[in-house]
Parts: structure tokens; sequence; C-alpha cells
């Protein structure tokens, strides 16, 4: 027959169980990659296509413009998300808890020091505040989590599921060729109160019944 104190071990224990479960089985991570030249052929216009990236001229004559240099250019592409398998269970975890960026570059210019990257409408982060950007001429990788420069994770999941759907659209700018991005979102189910909170319901009831019949078992019979 079960006691007290090995009930409430049995108890904690499933509360314990419950609990881990609750917080690791639904994580689920989903990864884009938008990839060109780290050379694009240079043009004159207004637009030009490297690989998934998209070259515009940022300043005021954009059809006398050179292209593909890396200098005063915004580049544009999205990162397109709706190809992973497991796409559906990141949606429904709901709970952004890494946001992994990583970034192929080569500066073309010293004024790169006022260069930008986010999502247009919801964030973005200067480059020079990132560490171990490659120097002015070389090519380099960084990468670094977005929720640490103060991107918000109830941004980036709703430019995820807003617009061209299960897709973020990505903006650099202004003086460095980008041959290759990668986007790696990482969330976590939130564990459901209700599940614990019937763990310890239970625990409680069983508890209670037990003192009950211990205090019925002490009460002495006159018959």
């Amino acid at each position: 027959m079960l006691n007290l104190k090995t009930l409430s071990i049995i108890t904690a224990g499933f509360i314990a169980v419950g609990s881990f479960m609750s917080q690791t089985a639904s994580a689920a991570s989903i990864t884009a990659v938008a990839s060109g030249s780290e050379n694009p052929n240079r043009i004159t216009g207004t637009s030009m296509q490297n690989g998934d990236f998209t070259i515009t001229a940022n300043n005021g004559n954009p059809a006398t413009t050179s292209l593909g240099d890396g200098v005063d250019e915004t580049t544009r592409w999205n990162f397109d998300f709706s190809g992973n398998t497991n796409l559906n269970s990141f949606l429904s975890d709901g709970n952004l808890t890494s946001a992994l960026l990583s970034l192929t570059l080569s500066p073309r210019s010293g004024l790169i020091t006022t260069d930008s990257t986010g999502i247009p409408g919801v964030g973005s982060v200067r480059i020079p505040n990132i560490p171990g950007i490659p120097s002015r001429g070389d090519i380099g990788t960084v990468t670094f989590d977005l929720l640490d420069y103060g991107f918000d994770a109830s941004g980036i999941l709703n430019a995820l599921t807003s617009g061209t759907a299960n897709s973020i659209a990505w903006v650099y700018q202004d003086d460095a060729i980008i041959s290759n991005a990668q986007l790696t979102l990482e969330s976590e189910s939130v564990p459901e109160p209700t599940s614990m909170l019937g763990l310890f319901i239970l625990g409680a009831v069983g508890i209670g019944s037990l003192k009950r019949k211990q205090s019925l078992n002490l009460v002495p019979n006159n018959k």
C-alpha cells in the first residue's frame, strides 16, 4: 500500500517528466539560403541580377550607374522557407528562440562604416556593429543572432507569415558585394499551463485522499 511519502515522490516524478517533455518535444528549425557570384559582371543600368540577389543603384542617377562593383548599391533578396519539411512544426510552436544570419560579403568601399542590413519595415543592424567583418577587398563570412541585435521575435515571425507566405524579404545597403546569405530560425513550443496544472491537481487529490484515509484509520472503532 502506498504511503504519503511514496505518493509524493511519484507525483513529483510525473511533474518533472511532464515538464521536460513539454519543453523539448516541439523544437524545430528552418533554413533558407540565397547565393550569387563573388565577382558579378558589371553593367550600366538601373537593375541587375546576381544569382538570387537583385542589385540596384541608390544614388540620384541610376540610369548611368555602374552596377556590380559593390559601391553605392542596394542588394535585395528573399529568404524562402517554403521547401522546409518541418515548416508546419516550426509555425505551430510560435516561440522564436534564435535567428542566425550568415552573410558572405566583400566590402568594396571604406564607406562600409555606414552599411546596414535587415528586414524592410521590421528592423536592421549596422554592419560596423558586427564583429569579424572582412576588410575592404577581402571576402569573409560573419554569423550572428538577430535577436542579439535589436530584432524582435514577433516582428520576424510576422514577416515570415505576411506578404509572400513563408518568405522573408531582405536588404543590404550599400558598399559590399553579397555572395551568400543564410538564415536559420529556431523555435520551441511553450509548455502548456493546463497540462502542468493537471499534474499538480492529480498529485494534490491523491495526497489529500491518502491523508483522509489515514485519518479514518486512526479513529477508534467503538463497536
